[in-house]
């Protein structure tokens, strides 16, 4: 339904200033608005990880600093997110929705920051139209859009009148699609991105609004020839322009110490696999053997995290390997540089499943057996990998019913079996002083609410679900996840790439995709570092000689790449730090930084001629420039640190100062930082010796000292002519290294 709206008055004149007075940049609350609410409706897209927003705009706006809290409109009530803490409102519905009244009241509200909340619609204009005529006629002003409440046909006469060729055709190119149109024209206070002329009549399918702004569906995205969604319009330069917060801080969990991060995840697929043998009498290997024995242990530089599922291991359930399967977990979890991990018990594919248990459902549908579920396979998914081939399958229910909701159904289902027990049984496989850390998701990686606030109260970090991928064959960004997902009143944080189960289609396709893995990398770097790198692989491709040679280079080039390695219960971490995370401002370019948990680094945009002020900023060790971006890396001794900007472009990213240097980059972790007019020290832990790469002033001379090598004492260094020392630190796990550089004073 398109609906004209007229008509002002008090309210509307109030409203006008909410939506539109924004675009001033002052902010008038104790912190910067860093959420964006998302507008749904339930009753066609289930929950938030369903939405067209989740799976197309969430991304960029992550990247954008916004974390996005989700209303499903159906349900009714006022949103749950404080105003005070909302930048934009945003919508990509179809049809008009129900349940607008408690919206109309909260937008009303004068507790909004900065003039009120930036407003974008996507698809349908609903629910901004259907709302009273003053709202509605202040959300389309924002938007910078008039309606005509006529329908208008497209077809083949139709054409492409207006185009901003910077805005437009970014991941393909606009491609008209006949079918009827709102007519939506750009008032003049809007700027068209893309317009189209039919009968004589001029539509407007994206425009960039005062305070917000309108993206009509087939101009927001559009599916291209492999069914892939693809950006008409540049989302990026679209939601930041509609933002307007380049010139604030953005919290940033892909990178830690002026590097990108690097971890490493193994999943239990494929544990108790039997490796095939290559000659008659040859003894059989099991796959989490040679997992430990080709990668893991050769490794012992980069921290991973090693998942097991705890009924592979025991005999009743794992059959006669699970014993072998259980000492290959022990030997996994006594390497220094592994943490334990744990992906449950019964390896629950379909959480949904269990939401509503039901015995007899499951025992019904175990009675039954299936084959796979698409039918018009040659063959079934119980031959389709290495694990039914060759496995000695135990109690697995795969065997005989691959669609089965989870691998073991012994007992009923049990989510304290699933979580907390789980968790026990697993730190009693590892050293007393490293229990298990880390929680994954199995299966579909889709847990219930209770499910998660569960796992929530073990106190285990967790992660699973997401992932994506980006390479030649599927350059885009709808093939990447956001960086978590909320789930009811619970987030869940989502792995930050796919690994081998992604790139070679569970094992069924040729298992060489998985040395593809770094047209993501590159695809997620440039031309803006979207993911950090996680490098996540099964059990079952260690016995594979593509995968398993997929991993070795992987996990050689991790040696000498610029990134720093870190332990994935950090990355869950820092995901969690960015949404907790508040920024205040306390003065012209001065920030701020609090409630950030794990998370180490802010990101500047458009910061070229931009520097931090260390003279009067704390709790900072420093910061490097990536193109355009400047990355701070903060203290992590501090907890809520300030961030002083200035002008400056220098190429280190810091104004020139002390003569005490400050940190570029280090691939060690920065533990404990102290820096001084005159000197710096710090402490560093690691898997193996790294580079810290510091910036002073060139030419300058420093004495540079670290613990434990030649008792301590100073040796004279010399900055380059850009004012960099590179100092190479020793480093081993459960150890932390002194660093002392004392400059000039």
């Amino acid at each position: 339904m398109i609906q004209k709206v007229n008509g002002t008055g008090a309210r509307g004149i109030i409203l006008l200033a909410l939506f539109i007075c924004g675009a001033t940049g002052a902010f008038a609350c104790s912190a910067v608005p860093r959420t964006t609410l998302a507008l749904y409706d339930g009753t066609r897209e289930a929950e938030p990880r369903d939405t067209r927003i989740h799976r197309h705009a969430e991304l960029v706006l992550n990247h954008l600093g916004q974390r996005v809290i989700y209303h499903d409109l159906s349900q009714g009530g006022a949103p749950p997110v404080d105003p005070a803490e909302v930048r934009l409102v945003l919508s990509w519905l179809d049809e008009p929705a129900e349940g607008l009244a408690d919206l109309d009241g909260w937008l009303a509200q004068e507790a909004f920051c900065d003039g009120g909340p930036r407003i974008v619609a996507m698809g349908s204009l609903s629910p901004w139209t259907d709302l009273p005529p003053a709202t509605a006629q202040r959300a389309l002003q924002a938007m910078g859009i008039a309606i005509d409440g006529v329908v208008h046909a497209v077809g083949a006469s139709t054409q492409v009148s207006g185009r901003d060729a910077a805005l437009t055709d970014h991941e393909a190119d606009y491609l008209i699609l006949p079918d009827e149109y709102a007519g939506v024209t750009a008032t003049p206070a809007g700027r068209s991105l893309l317009q189209l002329t039919s009968q004589g009549s001029v539509i407007d399918l994206a425009v960039l609004g005062p305070a917000g702004g309108y993206l009509q569906d087939g101009a927001a995205v559009q599916m291209d020839a492999q069914g892939q969604a693809a950006w008409i319009t540049d989302p990026f330069a679209v939601f930041g322009q509609v933002l307007d917060q380049d010139a604030v801080p953005r919290p940033d969990p892909t990178t830690r110490q002026g590097l990108r991060s690097f971890f490493v995840t193994v999943a239990p697929e494929g544990w108790l696999d039997v490796m095939p043998t290559r000659s008659f009498g040859e003894p059989e290997r099991l796959a989490s053997e040679v997992l430990v024995e080709r990668l893991v242990e050769p490794f012992a530089d980069l921290p991973m995290s090693v998942a097991v599922l705890a009924g592979d291991l025991l005999p009743g359930l794992g059959g006669p390997l699970a014993d072998r399967g259980r000492q290959a977990a022990s030997r996994a979890f006594a390497a220094p540089h592994v943490q334990g991990a744990v992906q449950g018990f019964s390896d629950i594919r379909d959480w949904s499943f269990f939401a509503a248990y039901d015995p007899g459902r499951e025992a019904a549908l175990l009675e039954a057996p299936q084959v796979a579920a698409d039918r018009g396979a040659l063959v079934t998914s119980a031959v389709l990998t290495l694990r039914d081939a060759f496995a000695q399958t135990g109690a697995s229910t795969f065997s005989r019913t691959p669609g089965a909701p989870r691998k073991y159904a012994a007992q009923g289902f049990d989510l304290e079996a699933e979580l907390g027990g789980a968790i026990a049984q697993v730190s009693a496989l590892t050293p007393d002083d490293r229990p298990a850390r880390l929680y994954r998701w199995s299966g579909n990686a889709r847990p219930f609410e209770a499910a998660l606030a569960a796992q929530a109260a073990t106190g285990l970090p967790a992660m699973g679900g997401g992932g994506g991928v980006m390479d030649a064959v599927r350059p885009l960004l709808s093939g990447l996840s956001p960086l978590s997902v909320q789930v009811g009143a619970q987030r869940q944080v989502h792995d930050a790439l796919g690994g081998d189960a992604a790139l070679t289609g569970d094992w069924t396709s040729p298992l060489h995709g998985f040395h593809g893995f770094g047209q993501t990398l590159a695809h997620t770097e440039e031309p803006r570092r979207l993911r950090p790198v996680q490098l996540s692989f099964a059990a079952r491709s260690a016995i594979h000689f593509e995968t398993r040679r997929a991993i070795e280079i992987q996990l050689d080039m991790a040696r000498t790449a610029p990134v720093v390695p870190i332990r994935a219960a950090d990355h869950v971490a820092a995901v969690m730090g960015f949404h907790s995370a508040r920024i205040a401002p306390e003065g012209p370019d001065l920030w701020r930084v609090s409630d950030r948990g794990g998370l180490h680094t802010l990101r500047l945009d458009a910061a070229a001629d931009r520097a931090v002020d260390m003279a009067r900023s704390s709790g900072v060790m420093g910061a490097r420039r990536k193109g355009d971006s400047l990355y701070v890396a903060l203290d992590p001794g501090v907890p809520a640190p300030l961030v002083a900007l200035a002008e400056g472009a220098d190429s280190s990213g810091v104004l020139p100062g002390a003569p005490a240097p400050v940190l570029a980059a280090s691939r060690l972790i920065v533990e404990r930082w102290d820096r001084s007019d005159c000197a710096v020290r710090m402490e560093l832990s690691g898997f193996a010796e790294g580079d810290v790469t510091l910036a002073g002033t060139p030419q300058a001379r420093y004495g540079v000292a670290i613990s434990g090598i030649d008792e301590g004492q100073a040796h004279p260094v010399t900055a380059d002519a850009a004012g960099h020392l590179v100092i190479r630190v020793p480093a081993a796990p459960g150890g932390l290294r002194g660093l002392s550089v004392q400059g000039e004073c």
